[in-house]
């Protein structure tokens, strides 16, 4: 890097020298203001071909499922009661069932206990009158507790918990009672509050309300939860011990919201979802049109030829909003009639209009037309679907299995690693929405080798070689110019000394002479 002479600005020549060297140097920067205009460029088709990446990858998770079979398996399960309630947590092999009885099961609780203190808010002293130092003490589960007497309701019950750990109880302020429970469930964990000092009634405790009828001595209270007890269920005869009342019975998950009296009989039934099918489907038309929209729009985008990237000299004597008026007209047209996307364009057509040759499909679904999905007439909307909802959701029901052939068919090949796109063979006998997926799959690929997958620095892409290279030949002419300004500041530099040793002789002189 060049060290820029120190300057000497028109002192005795009284020449505006920066004027005239920044002037001078326009000429010579010309050439470095273009590489930076190619480089900013570079990054703003670096831009847009990823966040053409973004779009085409969100066109792909909205479709992916319709290469899988198991999308065409989608369930309902409806009940003929109630009592019950029913989903699907899979897959059925049984269209119907029947539940004839069912006795709900009865989950394990936590020991609790109750006590009407009468101190009403949170803020409230337990001793108004109680002095630092004096302590309220009592157990709970053998564990001593200590709380001062000067404490309010809410701290004394932080107290009580901070000892939770070791007593297995937590205490809680309910309406102005104080409410213990185990954090534990099960008859195995108990509460006992016992061995109150003499100011124990400063909480005010009486009476416990526990879910024991057992006596104990006086000032002690004591209470235990309860076991789990299972319940049971009786489907087509057969009966299965059942721990919760929500439990999953050959794919359908069942949730038991009453008893079932014996002979009660309700009926399940399992059937296609086809609404759902339906609605993957339109999500599938809709993302599509979508998509080819934006593509579209950027492919005829006019570039605007008479604005370049702004230089970050240019920048400076401009408003930020006139900025950015600026750089979206220079932005326009980056991507106009971009090979890679117009080729994808037409490779996803030809996937989707191509009939499918397969000896498996019924040739009355080897087409998406025959389906109800047709591509509009209107050139101007290149391209886009049309949806015929009626006749694909009669289809669903009367031709679903068909359906799914259509969009998932897969064969194989002698070379495995052949898709839809390197494999003729493959492409004929696939299904839509295998086609479509490789397709996609091979755009994001050659997007990724041109400007590299969205969030990453991608070196090693096309763009970002020609960055690289940019760079550097930025940096190179960048020490070029460095030098050419150098050295007409040296010159300059030089006169203006030259011009000050003329005055300071004349200046000599002319004293010399009486002047």
């Amino acid at each position: 890097m060049v060290n820029l002479t120190t300057h000497i600005s028109g002192l005795a020549s009284g020449l505006d020298t920066e004027k005239l060297v920044s002037d001078m140097m326009k000429v010579n920067k010309i050439p470095l203001d273009k590489l930076q205009q190619a480089k900013i460029l570079n990054s703003w088709k670096t831009d847009a071909y990823r966040e053409i990446n973004t779009k085409i990858a969100s066109f792909r998770d909205a479709m992916q499922d319709l290469r899988l079979e198991g999308t065409f398996n989608a369930q309902k399960a409806t009940s003929s009661s109630a009592s019950i309630d029913v989903s699907m947590a899979g897959v059925s092999t049984q269209l119907n069932f029947t539940i004839s009885e069912a006795v709900l099961a009865k989950p394990a609780t936590s020991s609790s206990v109750s006590f009407d203190t009468k101190i009403g808010k949170g803020t409230d002293r337990i001793d108004p009158d109680g002095k630092e130092g004096e302590m309220l003490e009592f157990e709970i589960n053998g564990k001593k507790i200590t709380i001062p007497k000067t404490s309010t309701f809410d701290e004394a019950i932080a107290a009580i918990n901070s000892k939770s750990a070791d007593t297995n109880v937590k205490a809680a302020n309910v309406g102005g009672s104080l409410v213990f429970t185990s954090t534990k469930v099960g008859e195995n964990n108990p509460i006992t509050i016992s061995s109150f000092n003499a100011e124990g009634s400063l909480l005010k405790i009486a009476n416990g309300s526990t879910s024991d009828s057992t006596s104990f001595p006086k000032g002690t209270f004591f209470s235990k939860g309860s076991g789990l007890e299972p319940g049971y269920v009786v489907i087509n005869g057969t009966q299965i011990n059942v721990s919760e009342n929500t439990f999953t019975y050959d794919g359908v998950q069942i949730t038991l919201k009453d008893g079932i009296s014996a002979g009660s009989n309700v009926g399940i039934s399992v059937s296609a979802d086809t609404d759902k099918i339906f609605d993957k489907l339109k999500t599938f038309v809709d993302k599509y049109n979508e998509l080819i929209k934006d593509l579209n729009d950027k492919l005829g985008e006019s570039k605007n030829r008479n604005y370049p990237p702004l230089t970050e000299a240019q920048k400076k004597d401009m408003k930020e909003a006139d900025i950015k008026l600026w750089e979206d007209k220079a932005k326009s047209g980056l991507l106009a009639n971009d090979p890679t996307i117009r080729q994808f364009l037409t490779q996803l057509r030809t996937s989707m209009s191509e009939t499918i040759q397969s000896a498996g499909i019924n040739p009355d679904f080897n087409s998406l037309q025959k389906i109800g999905i047709t591509t509009s007439t209107d050139y101007r909307e290149n391209g886009k679907l049309t949806l015929d909802e009626s006749k694909l959701k009669s289809l669903l029901t009367s031709n679903l299995t068909d359906i799914q052939k259509m969009f998932s068919n897969k064969i194989d090949t002698v070379n495995p690693n052949d898709t839809t796109v390197t494999s003729a063979v493959k492409h004929q006998n696939s299904g839509f929405g295998v086609r479509v997926y490789d397709r996609i799959a091979d755009a994001l690929s050659q997007l990724k080798v041109k400007a590299g997958a969205p969030g990453t620095i991608a070196i090693n892409s096309d763009l970002g070689k020609e960055a690289k290279s940019l760079d550097d030949r930025i940096s190179k002419l960048q020490v070029r110019v460095n030098a050419q300004e150098q050295a007409l500041w040296v010159k300059f530099n030089a006169m203006e000394k030259a011009l000050q040793k003329l005055n300071t002789q004349s200046s000599f002189w002319a004293q010399q002479l009486g002047q």
